[in-house]
């Protein structure tokens, strides 16, 4: 292989491909320079990257798949992102980083967050789901709790341990509206949703912690404590084996 300063200064044939491959294994401070030089005509230049990966029927078909293979986006600068989006509310598992229930989400103010964080997976997500008609495009508002769930399903099937917020915040809302096991389970598969097992463990353990504060403040002596009992069948349309009533009888207080 000749060096890079030999074929620039010395009467050979040699072609544009011997030249670059060349060019890209020279060391030494005068080839980094030309290097340099380089790359920022060929890859800083925005007309001339239009010019060679904007249009797919150009005779030098082919590029646009070698670059993006090359670049390996899904491996590197896109999970990269998907990583810390996942570090931030309501993606994290982190309760400091919650909003407090699904209903008071800002699900524009997640996909601004999102932007942040994953700028160049959200501009992805943008012209992936745009409208086919173009006046379709200019009219509609961006689909922000379509992007919001795509984001939450990837941050969680990379991290179903600590990327569980809006899967969580989704479960408990849905829970507490009446959907059934079976359909929890079904979201869950979704990535979506927790299982309706983490759900009942998070009710459990968010019932012990308000029981812990209320027995705190019931210690006041500023404080009024109010009780009430009540009982309430709940019934089935049709009961079976696995899907039966049930009667609950509960006791409820409150620290006034």
């Amino acid at each position: 292989m000749f060096p890079c300063a030999y074929i620039m200064s010395h009467d050979v044939y040699w072609s544009v491909s011997d030249f670059l491959r060349v060019l890209a294994a020279a060391e030494g401070p005068v080839n980094i320079r030309r290097k340099t030089a380089f790359a920022a005509a060929a890859y800083k230049d925005s007309e001339v990257l239009g010019l060679y990966l904007g249009d797919e029927d150009q005779p030098w078909n082919g590029v646009r798949e070698s670059v993006i293979q090359a670049l390996d986006l899904g491996n590197n600068e896109l999970r990269k992102e998907v990583r810390r989006l996942g570090d931030v509310g309501p993606f994290s598992k982190n309760p400091t980083n919650r909003t407090g229930s699904y209903e008071k989400l800002d699900m524009n103010q997640v996909v601004d967050i999102s932007e942040k964080q994953a700028p160049m997976l959200l501009h992805i997500l943008r012209g992936i789901m745009a409208p086919e008609l173009q006046r379709l495009h200019q009219r509609q508002t961006e689909p922000f709790t379509r992007f919001v769930a795509i984001l939450s399903v990837l941050c969680f099937s990379q991290r179903q341990n600590t990327s569980t917020g809006f899967q969580t915040l989704l479960g408990l809302y849905l829970h507490s509206k009446g959907v059934k096991r079976r359909q929890l389970e079904l979201l869950g598969q979704f990535g979506l949703s927790v299982s309706y097992h983490t759900v009942l463990n998070i009710i459990k353990k968010q019932s012990e912690q308000a029981a812990t504060q209320v027995t705190a403040l019931g210690q006041s002596d500023a404080s009024v404590t109010a009780y009430d009992n009540f009982e309430q069948m709940e019934g089935v349309k049709e009961q079976r084996l696995d899907h039966q009533g049930a009667f609950h009888s509960v006791t409820t207080g409150q620290v006034l």
